[in-house]
């Protein structure tokens, strides 16, 4: 017969039993839920900060490129890359340049604290040769081409890479603890070499730095070298404009003489503006301002052909419309149908203490003539283009300049400037040219370009040039 007491206390026990088995369950599955919550949240931050690296990283490359696409000078170029390496990625960043000869020949350098630009600068510029040894991990990067990452830095390999003294001692204070070299390239060649330096406050760096690094310098390479060839492009445009014009205007007795040419905004061409002033024979003196169609190397070819053909003709001609005449059958002789050009010439010579000027223009704006009380004349009779036919209406026209005229010789830069749909024109000439009246010949020539340049609010679109010549006792 069964106990009904033992009975219960067993199903007691059962129950007691069943509760705790569920209540462990319970509170396994509630540590294994908040292990997997913990789990989750651990992997949310992980994404988040992965993500928040990436845009810090993409961050660098968006910063750099912007500011190197604002500009087109080399050192605004490597100040722009360290600069966006030094705020977001590393303690400090110093990029080197390489010559044509492969030599280490400048460096530039950018700190996260703007307070040691000037310690990353001196440091990166101290000794330059020595950064060309073989124990130099510039010079390593440099000419293997190949990236270096050294996430930890021996003492003993720092000393070795820095030249005794100033640098040494400058990398001791700033810190060189794990170091990123990676080579600017662009189209084959090797430039340079970007450095990323942490000081050691900071994790080392890894191959997502490595990484990134890369992405900067090809970006970096690239605009270096448009930089390098916008800069050679324009010293050799600078070198052949000089060359095409009269480096020194003579003394003239009796004239007072100024000029001023001023390229335009995109000056990295040779423009078609020309003035030449030369004595064709003994008191007889050829003044002339021109302008070639077209920019670049035909029209620097143009503007030798124009200044020399007019000053080889003046030695046999006096008359300023048989010098364009000359002019003109040379320009024809040229097989470019779109070869012509502009020309005002003006022959000059004393008389008492007056001036008698004779001029001709082929196609170019008419002299204009600045009398010391501010008034103005237009001198000399319009004529035909150069180069464009065989029998061109070029006259001569003499006028009488007395002590204190000016006569102006321009370009159709000067009227043809534009601000918006609002031209310079030949009110705003005069009305300069009047303001200018009894000012000295150069004075008149860079207040009409001063004028100009005012009215663009910066450099003019087409190149301008100005030629004055003054009646003096």
């Amino acid at each position: 017969m069964t106990d009904p007491a033992g009975s219960l206390e067993q199903r007691m026990l059962d129950a007691e039993r069943r509760a705790r088995e569920l209540a462990e369950k319970a509170q396994a599955e509630a540590e294994k839920a908040r292990e997997e919550a913990e789990r989750a949240r651990e992997e949310a931050e992980r994404a988040r900060g992965l993500e928040a690296e990436a845009r810090a990283r993409l961050q660098v490359l968006v910063e750099a490129g912007v500011a190197m696409a604002a500009s087109l000078e080399v050192r605004s170029v490597l100040a722009a890359a360290t600069g966006a390496a030094a705020r977001r990625v590393c303690d400090y960043s110093i990029a080197f340049v390489s010559g044509r000869d492969g030599q280490i020949e400048a460096a530039f350098g950018a700190h996260r604290d703007p307070g040691r630009f000037g310690m990353v600068e001196r440091m990166a510029t101290a000794h330059l040769p020595e950064l060309e040894d073989a124990d130099s991990i510039v010079a390593s990067v440099l000419k293997s081409g190949e990236p270096l990452l050294i996430p930890h830095v021996p003492k003993e390999q720092m000393e070795r890479a820095m030249a005794p003294g100033e640098q040494l001692e400058l990398a001791r204070a700033l810190g060189f603890a794990s170091v990123i070299m990676v080579p600017l390239a662009a189209r084959g060649r090797t430039l340079g070499v970007l450095g990323l330096v942490r000081d050691g406050s900071s994790p080392p760096f890894g191959e997502e730095d490595m990484s990134l690094a890369g992405m900067l310098a090809a970006r970096t390479g690239l605009a270096l070298d448009n930089a390098r060839l916008y800069e050679e492009r324009d010293y050799v445009a600078e070198t052949l404009r000089r060359s095409l014009l009269p480096p020194d205007l003579p003394p003239i007795p009796g004239f007072e003489i100024g000029a001023r040419y001023l390229p335009a905004a995109e000056g990295t061409q040779v423009g078609g503006d020309f003035y030449d002033v030369f004595e064709a024979e003994t008191d007889r003196w050829i003044a002339v301002i021109g302008d070639v169609v077209g920019k670049g190397a035909r029209a620097a070819a143009m503007m030798g052909l124009a200044r020399y053909t007019i000053r080889t003709a003046a030695m046999s001609e006096g008359r300023p419309s048989a010098i364009l005449e000359t002019l003109n059958q040379a320009v024809l002789k040229q097989t470019d149908e779109n070869r012509f050009c502009t020309a005002c010439c003006v022959r000059l010579r004393r008389s008492g203490n007056d001036a008698r000027v004779t001029i001709a223009t082929g196609g170019h704006p008419l002299p204009l003539v600045l009398h010391e009380d501010g008034s103005i004349d237009v001198a000399g009779t319009p004529g035909t283009i150069i180069g464009v036919f065989d029998d061109p209406v070029l006259t001569d026209r003499a006028i009488d300049l007395g002590t204190g005229d000016s006569l102006v010789l321009y370009t159709d830069g000067v009227t043809d400037e534009r601000r918006n749909s609002d031209a310079f024109g030949e009110v705003r000439l005069h009305e300069a040219l009047s303001e200018l009246a009894g000012a000295g010949a150069q004075r008149i020539a860079d207040g009409v370009v001063d004028a100009v340049v005012g009215f663009r609010s910066g450099q003019p679109r087409d190149d301008i040039a100005i030629l004055t010549i003054k009646v003096v006792g």
